[in-house]
């Protein structure tokens, strides 16, 4: 059986998690990455099975992922969707994934949701922290068996997944109203939020890496001390990914997350 990985991972998250899906599948595979491609056109037959992984932003798909998905239809083919989030809650990204799926004419044959170091860690707010870690891959790699084999079933081939029913995470209550509280009073105060990172400019040397690396062509090459917050998606593949460390996005929303959300989340999937 063929396989395809279409994913969109500015940290390289989504396509960590989909790569070892794919090893759970086996067969002849290719990725493609939309990462930075900004207009990919083409039609997947049905004898391939495709998986979609790319990150949720705020409880849906990253809007710049859906918009770089739009060139992708089917004729048909089986396809599996997969988001990762940052230990908070993966929201309705997962249903809106499939329904995206689902239009452009795949066949939703599974879905997972799976944890990932979330955009705003660091060091002092530890969001997740090193995830995926093995044991997210190892699970994510059971997930692409288990897919294997309902494609490779006369039955299973043919049923697809309700995605709309899949059972949300559990959240408390005071975990819940700190957040929004918080969230509230973050919104209402006065001062300034940060649109996109900020830079140390006695720290960058412009070596160019942060201009490679955003996904959103936020960074100019030779005027890589300044982020366009216009179309910066906050994703801080810039941040983690400098060698100087010279940039930095000090979020608000960082801490609140870090207190609300320490313990670990699970990984969710459905066949």
């Amino acid at each position: 059986m063929k396989t395809l990985l279409i994913t969109f991972s500015p940290t390289g998250t989504s396509r960590k998690i989909g790569e070892s899906v794919l090893q759970g599948l086996a067969g002849e595979n290719e990725i493609i990455d939309l990462t930075h491609e900004t207009a990919v056109s083409k039609t997947i037959p049905e004898d391939v099975f495709c998986v979609f992984s790319v990150p949720v932003y705020g409880g849906h798909p990253a809007p710049l992922a859906m918009k770089r998905l739009e060139g992708i239809r089917s004729d048909g083919a089986m396809c599996a969707v997969v988001v990762t989030y940052g230990n908070r809650h993966y929201g309705d990204a997962l249903a809106e994934l499939g329904r995206y799926a689902r239009r452009a004419g795949f066949k939703v044959g599974g879905g997972a949701a799976f944890v990932g170091e979330h955009s705003y860690c660091t060091e002092e707010y530890l969001i997740a922290k090193g995830r995926p870690d093995k044991n997210d891959l190892s699970q994510a790699k059971d997930f692409g068996r288990k897919l294997r084999q309902k494609a490779d079933s006369q039955d299973g081939s043919k049923t697809e997944t309700d995605l709309e029913s899949m059972q949300g995470l559990h959240t408390s209550l005071l975990s819940r109203w700190r957040f929004i509280a918080g969230v509230l009073k973050i919104r209402r105060a006065k001062g300034d939020i940060a649109r996109c990172p900020i830079v140390d400019e006695a720290k960058c040397n412009h070596c160019g890496r942060c201009v490679g690396l955003c996904p959103a062509s936020a960074i100019a090459p030779q005027d890589e001390c300044h982020t366009d917050s216009g179309k910066c998606i906050r994703c801080c593949a810039c941040v983690k990914g400098c060698p100087q460390g010279a940039r930095t996005y000090p979020s608000p929303f960082a801490p609140l997350l870090w207190r609300n959300f320490k313990h670990a989340r699970p990984n969710r999937t459905v066949l």
